[in-house]
């Protein structure tokens, strides 16, 4: 399948957030509107300056400014803007995955699913059919060459960096539940219609991983190949 860009906002998205928590919010009498520091337990690792959060499924969005370690675990977090509701005791922290907008411009994005069969003879002639190996979705994406990795006063990596877990994406996570795997991250297409009445479609292809880079500096093309550790998107539509 060959992806229409015009319409699609493309994400890359690794699978930080759950690695550490969810935290929870620790304190008895809660926090009031307006607080930007809160006490936390429950983190299994160490939150990052940058780093944002929501509260109890909140959909209100928080960046950590500074935390502060207990044991090698986030025991308290500051934050900005201010809370805007207010927050309990045992609250959930969900730490947000890394997330990148891929800058295309006139690149594509491929990707090829596939299923083999295997069929059966009997005597010469066609009697059974089952399925054969599994086989990965095949992806390619082309995007527009800027830069292929991120200075040192960058505040987000490049599309290369989140893909290689290098530079600012060092500290990105493996999307994939099993961490002994190579690293790998979600690919999500996002189609927002623009005509009245069409609905949304989100495209997920999960656990890409790399296999070339192509850099074309004539036209300004980085073309990525990879598969994805699935047989079949994760579609979504409404």
């Amino acid at each position: 399948m060959i992806i229409d860009l015009k319409y699609v906002h493309i994400y890359i998205k690794d699978g930080y957030g759950p690695s550490l928590g969810p935290g929870l919010v620790n304190n008895i009498s809660g926090y009031p509107i307006g607080s930007t520091t809160m006490v936390v337990d429950g983190f299994t690792g160490v939150v990052q300056t940058g780093d944002q959060f929501a509260v109890a499924g909140g959909t209100d969005i928080y960046t950590v400014t500074s935390h502060i370690e207990t044991a090698g675990a986030t025991t308290s977090l500051t934050f900005t803007p201010a809370l805007v509701v207010a927050a309990v005791d045992d609250d959930t922290i969900d730490i947000q995955t890394h997330q990148l907008n891929i800058k295309i411009g006139e690149g594509t994005l491929t990707y090829d699913e596939k299923r083999k069969m295997q069929y059966m003879l009997d005597r010469g002639l066609l009697d059974d059919v089952r399925e054969a190996d599994q086989e990965p979705i095949d992806v390619r994406l082309d995007f527009l060459w800027e830069h292929l990795t991120a200075a040192s006063t960058d505040t987000i990596p490049t599309i290369e960096d989140a893909f290689k877990q290098r530079g600012k994406a060092s500290n990105w996570v493996t999307s994939d539940p099993d961490t002994c795997r190579p690293y790998c991250v979600d690919l999500i297409l996002d189609f927002q219609p623009p005509c009245p009445g069409e609905n949304r479609e989100l495209i997920v292809l999960p656990q890409f991983r790399w296999e070339s880079f192509n850099h074309e500096s004539k036209q300004g093309i980085v073309a990525v190949t990879g598969k994805c550790n699935v047989r079949e998107a994760v579609i979504t539509r409404g």
